[in-house]
């Protein structure tokens, strides 16, 4: 059973905190309102990382008091976010109708507020669902469209570049491949950005599923770009077989999705492949212990012997 005094006791800890959080989700929430009807997966998969996150960051925060020194840092620290907002909005070259200054500048006085509130501890462990909540989903398609190019053109140069090695006539012109004088586009459905931000998701929960610190969460969750590229290049090599042995039957729409389904496969399991090889929390301290034993029993024996 699901003790629900104790779930929800973070977000009783600090109401300040609590309630900032809960109106940045707000309006990530209506900001989400414009493209959920274009892509109801990838905005739910974002929402629900967004959630995670503040859950987190309020289940971490500590009700910020007094300095040991008596002097408010937390004030003087949360004015600097809030000077960069209000440059955003009233120096001569901002424009505030423009989206990007506005919901910048709410982003900055949001951090000026959790400082003031809850302390710079908190901001620092805000930073990214804050960021998400204001700048990452009002922008979320240009934000697509700016990796889908990347992510599609190392697919395609890692994919030719393996199948040129065993001797294949395949050649690259950016995204598109050639071969036996076909052009196979490599398009923004094909590059495995659509489930970008499911695999987000995805890996936000096998990355907190071992016991690891934090330097090591953060390079294990690095590792998911590289392994959709690498799962979207090893689906492309198999579409290029396929197409060599069954001809443009290979192309169509049942195997390119059922592909595509595939590729999602592969990617998460490259990623938790990955996982199993980074040192876990208690690793180094069950082998410590181990040896420290050894010493003790060795010398208990010895006496022993004495005797």
């Amino acid at each position: 059973m699901i003790d629900l005094k104790k779930t929800a006791a973070p977000l009783m800890k600090d109401w300040k905190c609590t309630a900032i959080f809960a109106v940045a989700f707000a309006f990530a929430c209506w900001q989400s309102a414009y493209q959920i009807r274009s892509e109801l997966g990838g905005t739910a998969a974002l929402l629900i990382l967004l959630a995670c996150l503040i859950y987190l960051v309020l289940k971490s925060n500590t009700p910020a008091g007094a300095s040991p020194s008596g002097f408010p840092w937390r004030k003087a620290v949360a004015w600097i976010p809030v000077a960069i907002a209000l440059g955003l909005l009233f120096l001569p070259w901002s424009n505030p109708d423009a989206p990007g200054f506005r919901f910048g500048a709410w982003f900055f006085l949001s951090l000026g507020a959790v400082c003031f509130f809850c302390g710079v501890r908190t901001m620092l462990l805000g930073l990214v669902p804050l960021f998400g909540c204001f700048l990452a989903v009002p922008f979320r398609e240009q934000i697509v469209l700016y990796l889908s190019y990347p992510f599609r053109m190392v697919s395609t140069v890692l994919s030719v570049g393996f199948l040129q090695m065993f001797g294949m006539e395949i050649h690259n012109d950016m995204t598109t491949i050639r071969i036996e004088g076909l052009d196979i586009a490599i398009t923004d459905a094909c590059s495995g950005i659509q489930q970008f931000e499911a695999m987000i998701l995805v890996a936000f929960w096998i990355v907190f599923a071992w016991p690891r610190s934090f330097f090591w969460r953060c390079a294990h969750y690095l590792f998911l770009i590289p392994s959709i590229i690498l799962a979207n290049a090893i689906r492309i090599i198999v579409t290029i077989f396929l197409y060599k042995v069954i001809g443009e039957t290979a192309l169509n729409n049942t195997w390119h999705v059922g592909l595509g389904y595939a590729q999602v496969v592969i990617a998460v399991a490259l990623f938790f492949l990955v996982g199993c090889l980074l040192p876990e929390k208690g690793a180094a301290g069950s082998g410590s212990s181990s040896k420290s034993s050894a010493p003790a029993q060795k010398k208990k024996t010895g006496k022993g012997a004495k005797a």
